[in-house]
């Protein structure tokens, strides 16, 4: 069939079309489609890019904050004791009472002294709670909630740290007994305060029992307040001393005070790597494309 000349155009341009809808359908639109996710994908990796840098610009804030945190720690350990086991602790109680004064005194143990390694324990948070009265006419006084305020306002910082739980720390604890003076004994509890004020410890001693508050001062001194007894040629009779007789662990301004200690150890933080110095430039060239993280 011979096609005329308009028909031929019309054939010619229908072929263009389809030709065109093929190449748009098969290689155009995919490659269209992939671009315009790869636009996608790059502005999603631009702005993930832009948050990792935004990132590494805080290294050195938070190298800060690291090493702020390491050194207050470290500050806190060093209010605290050092580790001791029991023979630790017995050597440091030897030292306050194994003195010249001490001995020429004739202080002296007695019973059975318990030293212990350290163990877990707790210590809580230290507040004083105010005393608030409140009654009737006080409560009908308030008419603008003002005394109300005031006394929330008292017990603020009661009430956040009665909120705080007790933290677990390594201890440990001591309890011996010693015939001692009352000046001994006052000077011995002033040498532990000054050995834990000197080195900044936390050790205290917890309890002092004594056997008699009044060390005896009552005691008589041997046969001295006895009368003398004469036999019949006149000669003095010696005469057993009734106080040894009633109890012989009576001692004229002695008496047996048993005295415990306790000291507080905390774990000495272990100073932290944070790693060298961030340097913005890193990122200038393309070398760190290669780096390797150690």
């Amino acid at each position: 069939m011979k096609l005329g000349y308009r028909d031929r155009i019309i054939l010619i341009i229908a072929i263009i079309v389809i030709i065109l809808g093929v190449g748009i359908f098969v290689f155009i639109k995919p490659k269209y489609e992939k671009l315009k996710k790869n636009q996608e994908k790059l502005e999603k990796a631009t702005t993930e890019w832009q948050d990792k840098l935004n990132d590494f610009k805080l290294i050195p804030t938070r190298q800060g904050a690291i090493k702020r945190a390491y050194e207050e720690g470290l500050d806190v350990s060093k209010r605290f004791t050092d580790e001791m086991g029991a023979v630790d602790i017995d050597k440091l109680m030897q030292e306050f009472l194994n003195t010249d004064e001490y001995t020429e005194h004739k202080v002296s143990a007695k019973k059975t002294a318990v030293f212990t390694d350290e163990v877990a324990g707790q210590i809580g948070y230290y507040y004083y709670r105010p005393n608030i009265v409140t009654y009737p006419l006080y409560e009908y006084a308030d008419l603008d909630d003002s005394l109300k305020k005031a006394t929330a306002e008292k017990l603020k910082d009661v009430n956040i740290l009665a909120a705080k739980k007790a933290q677990t720390i390594s201890n440990g604890q001591s309890s011996f007994t010693v015939s001692i003076k009352r000046e001994d004994l006052m000077s011995f509890l002033d040498a532990v305060y000054k050995y834990a004020n000197d080195h900044d410890d936390a050790m205290m001693i917890t309890s002092v029992k004594l056997v008699d508050p009044e060390f005896n001062e009552d005691l008589d001194d041997g046969n001295a307040n006895q009368e003398e007894v004469l036999d019949d040629e006149g000669n003095p009779i010696p005469q057993q001393n009734n106080n040894e007789k009633k109890d012989t662990k009576k001692v004229k301004d002695y008496t047996e005070a048993t005295i415990s200690y306790r000291a507080l150890y905390i774990q000495e933080p272990k100073e932290p790597d944070v790693g060298p110095e961030y340097d913005e430039k890193i990122w200038d060239g393309n070398e760190w494309r290669t780096m390797v993280a150690e």
